[in-house]
């Protein structure tokens, strides 16, 4: 009965069923990332952070935001080395939680999960994910200046060592793993000098005029 069926239902019943894989994926990733920071967090005491910091000892390949409803900063022995480090650590995940990053995730997943066939897709939610790992390097270093940055590049070459996996997609936590281009990206920007405010919106008012004018032709 099954192979009588036409092939336009077919195909619906293959992709409901890896929207539900991609479902179950998603859930049980995050389930179990949830339940390792629970059973090896410990609270971390910090100095005019409005969010909930812990430090888990083991098992958690870089710092990270995570929690939709309430986000909390999860920390490991290597981002606690040092003061300066620390601090990098926090501007970075305060400007995840600030970006409403934990919810871009979650749309991410959705996308994912529903649009699983296209490989387009895929890349648009790595793509995305990049794209916010340097937004919120640019967040945290707003007004920093040279040694600053600098200090921030040499944290952000400590703390990120670990190549992202596939999993990485379908974990709303904010981990900072990246590859040899994805770091080597960060570090150039960090490296570059600001963008003034009346430059970018020059640019972006430019962009704008160009797109309306092309479409409209």
């Amino acid at each position: 009965y099954f192979f009588m069926l036409p092939i336009s239902e077919l195909l619906t019943i293959l992709w409901l069923a890896g929207v539900a894989g991609m479902a179950v994926w998603f859930l049980v990733t995050n389930l179990r990332f949830w339940r390792t920071l629970r059973r090896t967090r410990t609270p971390y005491a910090v100095e005019g952070c409005r969010y909930p910091v812990y430090l888990v000892a083991e098992g958690l390949p870089s710092p990270c935001l995570f929690g939709l409803i309430r986000p909390a900063i999860y920390l490991t022995p290597a981002a606690v080395a040092s003061p300066e480090r620390l601090g990098h650590v926090l501007a970075h995940e305060t400007a995840h939680a600030r970006h409403g990053d934990p919810l871009w995730s979650l749309l991410r997943c959705v996308c994912l999960a529903v649009y699983w066939f296209d490989p387009l897709v895929w890349a648009a939610v790595i793509l995305s994910k990049r794209d916010g790992e340097l937004a919120c390097d640019e967040g945290a270093l707003r007004n920093a200046d040279n040694p600053t940055r600098a200090a921030y590049g040499r944290a952000l070459i400590r703390l990120v060592t670990t190549k992202p996996a596939l999993t990485d997609l379908f974990c709303c936590a904010t981990t900072m793993t990246a590859g040899k281009s994805g770091l080597k990206e960060r570090i150039a920007m960090i490296a570059r000098r600001p963008r003034t405010l009346l430059t970018a919106f020059a640019a972006a008012a430019f962009l704008v005029g160009l797109a309306v004018g092309c479409t409209f032709t």
